[in-house]
């Protein structure tokens, strides 16, 4: 979906949530106040909120990151799109120096980003050089991650190999297990069974053909397989037409009866 706002097709654009609150620093610049009034140094921030930094994710999860200046959502990268971004800009804050002195401050939009996605660049997070991530910077992200999971998955083979227990294998290894596609006893999840309406059986949401009683139950998906009455049909529409004297042949080789 076009914004109109630059943001390229494939990618979802979020702006920070929450307001700026005070916050203390140390080594903060000295705001005098003999008369022990409210005190706001002159100097107020020139904010610059043209400059926006993008910070592309292909990870498959989300985080909600939470600063005196705002609330940052990375959203997680929906399936189908090669990635989800984030729009981040510049932000005022206030230093409070204390004795009602507060000395106002800006925040660069790249300084916020660096600060989000500390300990996320494994997960295939990144600042973008640009406004959108190049074909490079994804490739590179999914590199960095995949290796990150692969690790991941390594360590939680190591530690199911001491005592098969489940409590040692946190989320992040079954996570990055199942991002990789792989199987392995300690990252089982789960999944919710359907009944076949035909006999009964368990069977995973969304098949075509029930494995137990052969009962078709998504005819337009086993049509594209090659499988049901809608598929022989299909193919006996795409037959170019014989002439009338051939008609009957090959509608007796293909188990049909002609109109």
């Amino acid at each position: 979906m076009n914004t109109g706002t630059g943001i390229p097709r494939g990618a979802r654009e979020l702006k920070s949530e929450g307001g700026g609150q005070s916050a203390i620093a140390p080594g903060a610049p000295h705001v005098n106040n003999e008369a022990g009034l409210d005190s706001t140094a002159h100097s107020q921030p020139k904010l610059d909120m043209a400059s926006t930094v993008s910070i592309a994710s292909i990870s498959d999860q989300d985080w909600y990151i939470s600063r005196t200046h705002g609330v940052y959502h990375i959203p997680d990268c929906p399936k189908g799109e090669a990635y989800a971004l984030l729009l981040v800009t510049a932000r005022g804050d206030v230093l409070d120096l204390g004795d009602n002195r507060r000395f106002p401050f800006t925040i660069t939009a790249r300084e916020i980003a660096d600060d989000l996605l500390q300990g996320l660049h494994e997960h295939g997070v990144f600042v973008c050089a640009g406004a959108r991530p190049t074909r490079e910077e994804l490739a590179e992200a999914a590199k960095r991650r995949d290796s990150y999971y692969q690790q991941l998955v390594a360590d939680g083979d190591v530690m199911w190999a001491r005592g098969h227990s489940f409590r040692e294998i946190s989320d992040l290894h079954r996570r990055a297990a199942i991002a990789l596609g792989v199987e392995r006893e300690w990252a089982y999840v789960p999944m919710k069974m359907a009944d076949c309406p035909a006999c009964g059986e368990k069977l995973k949401p969304g098949v075509a053909v029930c494995k137990h009683c052969r009962a078709i139950l998504d005819p337009e998906r086993a049509a594209k397989h090659g499988i049901g009455g809608i598929a022989l049909q299909q193919e006996r529409e795409s037959r170019p037409v014989p002439a009338d004297g051939h008609r009957a042949e090959a509608d007796r080789k293909s188990g049909t009866v002609s109109a």
